[in-house]
């Protein structure tokens, strides 16, 4: 017996989006030089790229009759809160203000900051713990940086 599940809210917005992403990636496979036999470097990327479009093409073809009983504009509207919660969109500006200051402020301070921040917004227990912990893991950073990979950390 064949159990039917219901649509969430996106998924053929995402399912489109693969497709395409798989299509682009395909093309960019081909082009990759000397592909003359299955050792190359490019046929993996163009059977695995093949794969990825037979799924989505599959997906989407064995569930159009679901996907067309909701609009498209329907979806969209339902799809933003339920793919892109306020707290996802939040993190993500986190994230790219510590891209954006750690050119200026260097990688020790702008990562403590960014766990700082993150460990805030993310509801922290106490404000006192997000700056010790972080701290903490700075230190740890550190040391593992400095002593295990060598790497120059301003």
């Amino acid at each position: 017996m064949e159990e039917k599940s219901r649509q969430r809210p996106g998924e053929r917005i995402l399912l489109w989006f693969f497709l395409g992403f798989s299509v682009f990636m395909l093309i960019t496979a081909i082009r990759i030089p000397n592909l003359k036999s299955l050792s190359s470097s490019g046929a993996f990327p163009i059977f695995i790229t093949t794969i990825m479009i037979g799924a989505a093409v599959s997906i989407i073809w064995k569930n159009r009759k679901r996907y067309a009983e909701l609009p498209l504009v329907e979806e969209i509207r339902r799809a933003r809160p339920f793919a892109l919660p306020k707290i996802v969109i939040g993190y993500t500006v986190i994230l790219v203000a510590y891209i954006l200051v750690t050119a200026p402020l260097h990688f020790l301070p702008s990562t403590y900051l960014f766990l700082v921040g993150s460990f805030i917004f993310l509801k922290a227990d106490k404000i006192w713990k997000a700056f010790l912990i972080a701290a903490f893991m700075v230190a740890i950073i550190y040391v593992l940086f400095q002593t295990v990979f060598t790497v120059i950390l301003w």
